[in-house]
């Protein structure tokens, strides 16, 4: 693992006034303290969005949070207890209570690396990538959105939720190519009063969440269903999570389309990038929500493949941008040649540096296996703490 690759630590109360564990950083990698000075109170203390990054060779010195592991652990939780549900077993609401609080959790500890990571990752069922992925964007938009802890965390529930009793259905979705047959069209239409159905029936459910994953496919026009519901008779709610469901499904391939990535030029004019990002969709949605998705994610969201001008292909992993929203710096993980580099390699971006040429969407899919882990500096720390 490259030593200048960074991680969010949090620093524990009790390590204030003693020598700090490793070098501290801030998200731009400016060097805020070094290893063996006192940590002062105001290191430990501050506004949220303020974060101490570490070298991720260090991490396991002050944090032996493995993220990223338990995100895929949520992904495997949540598969089960649909097929559970399916089979006509006992399921409680505090199984999803306790998965959703453990989904915020996961996200507050590295925002990017989750988001980055559950967009490269190719998970064991696409349902579940789906899920999770919207579910991170729900996180995002409910802080975009200034809502309290509970709030948020009944807000990823409902995106974690919203197609319960039905991943089987989005499985067979994902792989098939042309327009779904009738009777796979009527368990489409059926699929969000199914999900609300089955949370009924659990029980134990805060009604914001269920309402959302009824709502979740109401349009501001009235065109949605089950309900054919207009503008504000939508809950807020249930208008947030329509828009993080169709970010999530933008951004992540499918048989019969790839994912949507957005060029340079629109990258850089807010709008046009809404309308391109969305399309048609936008018309149906809460434009005022899917705009304050957008920004909150920036113009290179984490896990943002890319070609530069030295012929790598890199991704960016961390929302760091110049005032144009260019970013300051990219992970190489491919040589100009196509060959995995066994390091992801920070190349700088500017004029005397490299230069983002382009999207790479349409060499994704051909993408060699990588352990995306890396890129956000889990794989040595993983294997110095032994948690994996």
């Amino acid at each position: 693992m490259a030593d200048s690759i960074l991680r969010p630590v949090t620093l524990a109360p009790g390590l204030v006034g003693k020598p700090a564990p490793c070098d501290l950083f801030d998200v731009r990698g400016t060097l805020l303290l070094r290893e063996g000075v006192e940590i002062s109170p105001s290191m430990s203390v501050g506004p949220s969005e303020r974060r101490l990054y570490c070298r991720a060779s260090q991490a396991p010195r002050v944090s032996d949070a493995e993220p990223l592991k338990v995100l895929r652990d949520i992904g495997t939780a949540l598969a089960m207890l649909d097929e559970l549900i399916i089979s006509g077993q006992q399921v409680t609401g505090g199984e999803f209570l306790s998965l959703a609080s453990e989904t915020y959790a996961t996200w507050m500890i590295d925002p990017d690396a989750c988001i980055g990571f559950a967009r490269m990752e190719q998970y064991d069922r696409p349902s579940v990538c789906h899920a999770i992925l919207a579910a991170l964007f729900a996180a995002e938009l409910a802080a975009a959105h200034g809502f309290t802890r509970q709030e948020s965390i009944d807000l990823i529930g409902a995106a974690l939720t919203m197609n319960l009793g039905s991943l089987r259905l989005h499985d067979r979705m994902f792989a098939h190519v042309g327009q779904p047959d009738p009777e796979a069209r009527a368990d489409i239409d059926a699929h969000p009063a199914l999900a609300a159905h089955l949370l009924d029936r659990i029980g134990g459910i805060p009604e914001t969440w269920r309402t959302a994953v009824l709502q979740h496919h109401e349009s501001f026009d009235g065109s949605g269903y089950p309900l054919g519901l207009i503008r504000t008779e939508v809950s807020l709610q249930g208008r947030m999570l329509r828009v993080t469901d169709v970010l999530a499904a933008r951004l992540r391939e499918r048989k019969r389309r790839g994912p949507l990535f957005w060029s340079l030029h629109q990258a850089r004019d807010p709008q046009r990038l809404l309308q391109h990002v969305f399309g048609p969709d936008l018309e149906r949605l809460d434009h005022i929500l899917a705009r304050l998705l957008m920004g909150r994610l920036s113009n290179f969201p984490p896990g943002s493949v890319v070609r530069l001008s030295n012929g790598e292909m890199g991704i960016i992993s961390r929302r760091t941008a110049e005032a144009d929203g260019t970013p300051r710096e990219v992970l190489a993980f491919l040589d100009p040649s196509g060959r995995p580099q066994h390091v992801p390699r920070p190349r700088r971006i500017g004029p005397r540096d490299c230069r983002i040429q382009g999207y790479a969407h349409d060499d994704q899919p051909r993408l060699p296996p990588y352990d995306w882990q890396s890129i956000w500096g889990y794989q040595q720390a993983a294997a110095s703490t032994k948690l994996m």
